[in-house]
C-alpha cells in the first residue's frame, strides 16, 4: 500500500545524508551530556539501520543563525544494545517539508525506474563491484 507520507525514520535517514554537521553527546549515568564530539550522518544512519532504539524530533521553524551552523536540526536520542544512550544533534539546511519533497521525488524516480524493462534501466554510476 503506497502512501504520500514518509515514515519519520525515512526522513531522518535523508536528514543524516544531507547533514551539515552532526554532534554526538554521550549521556552520563546521571542523565547529563558529557562532552560534544563531531560525528557524521553516515555513522548515525548506519546505527539506525542496524536496529538501534531511538527517538527523534525536529524543529519546524528555522533557528537563529548564532545558535547553530544551519537553520534546522534534528535531536536524536539513540541506544545501541546495552551501551549508554547517546544524544545526537543533526544540523541541516533543509526543512522537514523539503525533506518530504526529496523523499517523494526519490519514490517517484524509483517507481519510474522499476516500471522500465530491465535492459532500459540505467546502470549504477560506480559500475560492477
Amino acid at each position: 500500500m503506497a502512501t504520500d507520507e514518509p515514515a519519520p525514520t525515512e526522513l531522518l535517514l535523508i536528514a543524516c545524508e544531507l547533514a551539515v554537521r552532526v554532534e554526538s553527546r554521550p549521556e552520563r549515568r546521571d542523565g547529563t551530556d558529557a562532552a560534544i564530539y563531531a560525528s557524521s550522518g553516515a555513522t548515525l544512519a548506519r546505527r539506525i539501520r542496524a536496529g538501534a532504539e531511538f527517538s527523534a524530533s525536529c524543529n519546524d521553524a528555522p533557528i537563529a543563525s548564532d545558535l547553530g551552523p544551519a537553520p534546522f536540526c534534528w535531536d536524536v536520542s539513540l541506544r545501541a544494545g546495552a551501551a549508554r544512550r547517546t544524544n545526537y544533534r543533526v544540523w541541516l539546511r533543509e526543512s522537514r517539508g523539503q525533506l518530504q519533497a526529496i523523499w517523494l521525488d526519490r519514490r517517484q524516480a524509483r517507481a519510474l525506474r522499476d516500471g522500465l524493462p530491465h535492459e532500459q534501466r540505467k546502470k549504477k554510476p560506480w559500475g560492477p563491484l
